[in-house]
């Protein structure tokens, strides 16, 4: 179940993230928020809702402590700057860095190790031993 809700929160903070409207220099209003969750929700109706509260949870977590999470990834991340960075792959950092920071219910190493499965599935072959150092770093 959570590891659906992460997929589900990955792939709405990369729908903003693309549309312009998850980034630190604008500031995320509610409505654009809602709208968000909205589309993406539209075309998923079969989530359970446990999953669809999961991921909510997560999607505005990050949204809340966007800045904060990019600097802490920046401060991990050696040679790579956050704008440089593969958008999938920077959306899971922000979302494990989120749980690793600001969720004490979940455990840290759950939060890694589901960040690396979810990268072999999303993203690029390298990106998950790239996220394995950036979050080993934030977590240690």
């Amino acid at each position: 179940m959570r590891r659906r809700g992460r997929e589900c929160a990955l792939q709405i903070l990369y729908q903003m993230d693309v549309s312009g409207s998850l980034s630190a220099e604008k500031t995320l209003t509610q409505e654009d928020l809602e709208g968000a969750l909205s589309a993406y929700w539209s075309s998923f109706e079969t989530v359970k809702p446990k999953v669809r509260e999961f991921s909510e949870r997560l999607v505005k977590g990050v949204s809340e402590h966007l800045t904060q999470l990019d600097d802490a990834i920046s401060g991990q991340s050696k040679n790579w700057k956050v704008s440089r960075m593969d958008r999938v792959d920077l959306n899971l950092l922000r979302l494990a860095a989120y749980e690793i920071i600001y969720c004490p219910d979940i455990p840290k190493a759950a939060a890694i190790n589901e960040a690396l499965e979810i990268a072999k599935r999303f993203s690029e072959d390298d990106a998950a031993s790239f996220i394995n150092g950036i979050l080993d770093n934030l977590n240690g």
